[in-house]
Formats: C-alpha cells, structure tokens, sequence
C-alpha cells in the first residue's frame, strides 16, 4: 500500500503545442521514464463529498484507489489488488481507510461503467542523490483541457513542488487546489464557515485559507469562458477575505509569504481592483448620473458612456492576460505551497481558537470605535474607516459559528450598512475623479459629478456617523 500526496493542474490555452510535447521538454522530464498506455477506470457510486473511490485498470496492472479531497492537497492511498479481490474488502481491512470505513457504513455501493483515458506518465527522477521521485501523469481527453496531476510521497512534497514551479514558469499550467466544476460558469460567492471553538488557531487559519481558495480559484474556472462582471466583483471579495484573514493571524507570516506571495498578490488586487471599479463606475455611478440629467441633454452623455467601456473593456482585458500568465499560475502555485507547509508560532500553539479570536475581534472593532466623527475627517481618511469595518465584518463571518447571537443578527448587518453608506460616497469620489481624467465628459458633466461626490460624501459622512454609534462590541458566546 502507498500513503502520497497529489498537486493537480489543468492546461490553459496558449501556444506551448501539445501539453506532451511541451512537458516532455522541462529539464526534470528530460532523464524521466515515460509511459504511454489508456486507463481504465471503475469510480464507485457513492454519495461522499471528500472521497473517491475507484478500479483503475492498464492492461493486467490493477490498483484500487482512494482520493480524500484534503486541502490544500489531496491525499492518495493505492494498493495493487488481485484479479479477485474486491473494493468492499479493500476498504474494510485498511486501516488507513477507516475514516472512509465509517462514513460509508454498512452501505453497499456498486461501481460506474468504466471509462477509458489516454495516459502520458512520466516517472521522474527529482534529487537523483536523495531518491525523492515525482510521478507526472497527464490525462489527455478530447473534451477536456488536459488534466496533469503530480504525485509524490507525503515527504516528497518539496520535489513535488518544485516540478510545479518549473511547469508553471515555463508552460500554460495553473493548479486546481480544490475540487472545481470546470463546466460551471456561475460566480462563486463565499461559503460559510463552522469552526469550532475549541480548536487551534492555525487549524482556523488553514479553513479560511481554505474557504478563500474556494472562491478564488471557483471564479477562476467559472470565468474562463468568459470574465464577467460578477466574476470580477467575487475575485476582488476573495483577495479583500485573504487580506482580512492575514490581519486576523499576522503571526503567522514569514519571509516566504512577504517576499515569494505578497507582492504578486498585491499585483493581482490591483489589476482587480481597477477592473472593478471600471465596472462600478460605468455600470452604476455613470448611469445614475446620466438618468438624472434632463431628458434634452441624455444624449451628450452617450459619448462619456463609450468611453467609459473602453476604459472598463480595456482594464478587464488587462486582468484576463494577467490571469493567463506565468506570473499569475506562480502566485496561486505559491499561496498553495504556502499554506501546505503552515504552522503554529510557538506562543500560539496551545491557544484555542474561541480566546484568540476575542482578542482579534475586539483589537479591529476598536479601530472603528475610536474613530473621530466621521464628519470630522476627510474623504481618505473617512475610507480608511471603511476598510477597517469592511475588515472587522469579513472576520465576524470568519467566525461566525463561535459569535453570540446579538453580535450574529445586530452587528454584521450594522457594520454592512455601515461598509454600504461609505462606499456610496467613496464611489461617487471615485466617479468624480474617473470623469475629471476622460477627455470625452464635458465641463458640464465633470462639474455635476463633482457636486455629487461633495454632497455623496457629506451625506454617507453624517449617515455612516450615526450607524457607527450604534455598533456594540462584537463577543464570542
């Protein structure tokens, strides 16, 4: 019986030939034994979330294989099995099955028709002086991009890694850390979360990371028939969660995160934040503003409109290049490889989950509270206000499960009203100085969004005063 881990990636469309050619070419598939040959598969009928379970068949060759979907690997448990032995009776006598064991219970399950792929595998030979090896195998289906999924053992996972790296710098590779419909195209929003008091921080700290990856990389999929405006807005909410999550738990960033993840993370949000606001400005503020004008001079707004969605068209193209480049599958290869390898600082290491929480909360609701009157400040300082409320709601959903019940009905939807009143005025800012820049508004218009944001702003600066009063001290049951 082998215990290995599994990194899957998908091929993107690019001109790097087919995904075996381009493959075969890497340095560290140079001196691999390759393997061709069509597999034959049997996946059993079961109702599991977190486990497959299957007969893989080449020629006489026959493993019986059990998949758990953990994250942000997967783990792969295999056996060569006999011409007689069964699936039933495999599961049962493992005992590293018996997690598995337990969740099917006494219910019998039968197995699919079998399905026939074509396999490229390569066997690679990694640190040649350690014999730590990489097994490469390329799923090749007509209908599908190609499937390349590396397997290596659990203390492999550096060699594991380094062939992704290696793949992601050179070809149109991006890895699939989470299980994906692929033929989605529904935006993904972010799931809730169930964390258990008891448990660590950094137990935590991987769910979010988790529940995070699920909406970005969920979007990712969903928007690779085409990026839409919502796919844009749920990307942008994935980043500001991660942000908010790296706040929550900032003992735990090294020099890795900072210098391999940060900085192509902060590359990425701001190509999504400038598409977004693109949007919001072209799809929302633009239009409201036009909408108000008198009805003789609706049509001199058409121009301001065009141009709008040439900046808006543009900014987006911007971001889809960006999502198809090395840079980009380097990032999410990086965050992965990241939280793979986590761990608790010393100091935190038998704390729970329910006291450090608390003191996290209370440290961000203290930025808001301590605030002066929100009338008082000036446009980016009163933003800045935003964002840290914006910040303490992701982290009352973070941990939403170990909230009283006042703080979960009163003061998630407060500091959303909150988040909502100051990015009306925020937006209109915005708005004002995107017409300011386009050639294309006139005098006329440029002055009108000009007064909107000063009466936007004064107006949410009063509103949001009043909401931010009212907001008590979030607590953990």
């Amino acid at each position: 019986m082998l215990q290995l881990v599994e990194l899957m990636m998908v091929a993107l469309d690019a001109p790097n030939g087919p995904p075996a050619e381009a493959l075969a070419r890497l340095s560290r598939f140079a001196t691999a034994r390759r393997t061709d040959f069509v597999l034959r598969s049997h996946k059993a009928r079961t109702k599991l979330v977190d486990w497959e379970v299957a007969i893989e068949t080449d020629d006489d060759h026959r493993i019986f294989v059990a998949r758990r979907r953990d994250w942000p690997l997967i783990r792969r448990i295999e056996t060569e099995a006999g011409p007689f032995d069964t699936l039933h009776a495999w599961i049962k006598s493992e005992a590293v099955l018996t997690d598995l064991k337990t969740l099917l219970g006494d219910a019998s399950f039968t197995l699919s028709e079998a399905t026939e792929t074509a396999i490229v595998e390569w066997d690679t030979p990694g640190e040649m002086d350690t014999g730590v090896h990489v097994r490469a195998t390329l799923r090749l289906d007509p209908d599908h991009p190609a499937m390349l999924t590396l397997t290596a053992a659990p203390d492999a996972r550096e060699a594991l890694f380094a062939t992704a790296h290696e793949i992601a710098e050179t070809l149109s590779f991006l890895i699939v850390p989470i299980a994906i419909d692929r033929s989605s195209r529904e935006p993904v929003r972010a799931g809730k979360l169930k964390l258990s008091k008891d448990a660590s921080p950094t137990d935590a700290f991987v769910e979010i990371g988790k529940s995070v990856a699920a909406q970005w990389f969920g979007n990712d999929a969903a928007s690779r028939g085409g990026l839409e405006v919502e796919h844009v807005h749920q990307l942008r909410v994935a980043q500001r969660r991660l942000k908010t999550a790296l706040k929550l738990f900032p003992e735990w960033i090294d020099g890795t995160w900072t210098t391999r993840v940060a900085p192509d993370l902060k590359w990425f949000g701001d190509l999504l934040g400038d598409a977004r606001d693109w949007d919001v400005f072209a799809d929302a503020t633009l239009a409201a503003y036009a909408a108000s004008d008198d009805s003789q001079h609706k049509d001199a707004w058409k121009p301001t409109q065009s141009a709008a969605d040439t900046h808006r068209i543009a900014a987006r193209k911007r971001l889809q290049d960006a999502m198809n480049s090395p840079r980009y599958a380097l990032l999410a290869l990086s965050f992965v490889e990241w939280f793979s390898t986590l761990e608790a600082p010393p100091k935190h290491a038998d704390q729970t989950l329910a006291a450090y929480a608390q003191k996290r909360i209370t440290k961000h609701y203290r930025k808001i509270e301590r605030a002066p009157d929100l009338t008082t400040l000036d446009a980016p300082t009163r933003h800045k206000v935003r964002i840290h409320a914006k910040r303490l709601r992701y982290a009352l959903e973070f941990f939403r499960s170990l909230l009283t019940r006042e703080t979960r009905k009163e003061v998630e939807e407060a500091l959303g009203n909150l988040q909502s009143v100051l990015g009306d005025g925020n937006d209109a800012a915005v708005a004002a100085q995107r017409l300011a820049d386009l050639k294309e508004a006139s005098d006329f218009q440029k002055g009108l969004a000009k007064g909107f944001a000063v009466n936007a702003q004064r107006m949410s600066a009063m509103e949001g005063e009043r909401i931010l009063r009212k907001i008590k001290p979030p607590r953990i049951k």
